[in-house]
């Protein structure tokens, strides 16, 4: 177990979205559509559930800001029922990924201005929990002695795999910790198959979506980056704190447009971002049903789920 008590550590867990391409999966299990994070594919907890659980490793509950959106009420709300309501950042509609960091992060900027903030998606297992989230602390470590930074997790690929990220490494960072940290050279969103295939022989990393970060310097990057979202939030965060919020957000939010992070906002600022290497942890973004049945069968996991096809 870490012990750490550094009070301005906050994080983000990414839980609104409606993971259409598991649908067909969802519904055998459940007999419904269901959004894929609340959803339990092994084990006894959801998706989300699992996330939280591991975020806690590392930060205190009541910092913990989880982004849902609003028509998935009826199946977040079991889940989240154990957060604190002001820990539970509900989205009017789905504006994309952008949109939902911005919305957290002013909202922990609000409360902290020295906040370092990790953001979590809710879809990925983590066989190695503890030591996944030691890295996540040493991002945090290299974060506050190098505050204009953004730090993103990645992973050794196994296979050449176009539905992930990917992180093309610069130099190796000398700093006192004792994780691998590199300049980041170029961030791939999803490259083709040939281009795939050419990142893994070339050595690059995976890229976790696991982002640490000074809540400052995101904003700074995404009003840099795309300032058509981050204009038109203004009004919730003149907003915040006060008794109009909820009703701004209503209003403001759905006009917000949708733009994905990954693509409008890390692919340009390589510049400002290091990958810390991840080492002896099992990781697998649980997007796609042939991962989830794959990983099931080869960790031996135990599930309702039946493995033959």
């Amino acid at each position: 177990m870490i012990c750490y008590n550094r009070i301005n550590l906050w994080g983000i867990i990414l839980a609104g979205g409606d993971g259409v391409r598991l649908g067909p999966l969802v519904k055998k299990i459940y007999g419904y559509l269901r959004p894929k994070q609340f959803c339990t594919f092994t084990g006894t907890r959801s998706m989300f559930r699992h996330t939280l659980d591991r975020a806690k490793i590392l930060i205190s509950p009541e910092q913990i800001f989880t982004v849902v959106t609003k028509h998935q009420s009826q199946y977040s709300l079991e889940e989240i029922k154990c957060q604190l309501p002001e820990t539970i950042v509900s989205q009017p509609c789905p504006r994309e990924t952008s949109a939902g960091i911005l919305l957290a992060m002013l909202m922990i900027n609000h409360k902290d201005s020295d906040s370092i903030v990790s953001i979590f998606p809710s879809d990925h297992f983590i066989k190695e929990e503890n030591r996944f989230m030691e890295f996540v602390k040493e991002a945090n470590e290299f974060v506050v002695n190098n505050p204009d930074s953004i730090v993103m997790l990645g992973v050794h690929p196994d296979r050449n795999e176009s539905g992930y990220g990917w992180i093309e490494q610069g130099n190796k960072i000398t700093y006192e910790g004792d994780k691998t940290i590199y300049n980041v050279r170029k961030f791939w969103e999803k490259p083709d198959p040939v281009n795939a295939e050419i990142l893994r022989h070339n050595g690059c990393l995976w890229n976790t979506f696991v982002l640490v970060g000074k809540s400052t310097t995101f904003l700074k990057y995404i009003e840099s980056s795309i300032p058509e979202v981050f204009n038109a939030s203004k009004p919730i965060k003149s907003a915040l704190g006060s008794s109009s919020e909820e009703t701004v957000i209503e209003s403001t939010f759905p006009n917000i447009p949708a733009v994905n992070f990954s693509r409008f906002v890390l692919e340009k600022i390589p510049e400002h971002l290091h990958v810390m290497e991840i080492s002896d942890v099992y990781w697998s973004d649980w997007g796609e049903e042939a991962r989830i049945r794959n990983d099931i069968e080869k960790l031996d996991l135990c599930s309702s789920i039946i493995v033959s096809a």
